[in-house]
């Protein structure tokens, strides 16, 4: 299997977007990573941003991620493995309307 290097595309929406700028962007990566990984790569960029979305390191309730269109819940969750060129978009509780 090839080792590929690329980028991970992520865009926050909600309150987030109001408090993380900016609010969308890309982190590198090597082959591939789980969600796990990136909500931390994300926290060193976002302090805090961990704790409005995980909660006993599962997601809290509302909380919604999407891998290239598809609810994670319907995935492998956290465990969701991403790749080089996948977008991931993070809508925290309440976001909506």
């Amino acid at each position: 299997m090839e080792n590929k290097e690329g980028n991970v595309k992520f865009k926050l929406f909600g309150i987030l977007r109001l408090n993380y700028r900016p609010s969308e962007g890309e982190v590198p990566v090597k082959g591939s990573i789980t969600l796990t990984q990136l909500l931390k790569e994300l926290a060193d960029r976002y302090p805090g941003i961990q704790e409005k979305l995980l909660e006993d390191e599962k997601l809290r309730p509302g909380v919604v991620l999407l891998v290239n269109g598809k609810n994670v819940l319907h995935l492998e969750e956290l465990a969701t493995q991403i790749k080089p060129g996948d977008t991931v978009v993070i809508f925290p509780p309440g976001a909506g309307g």
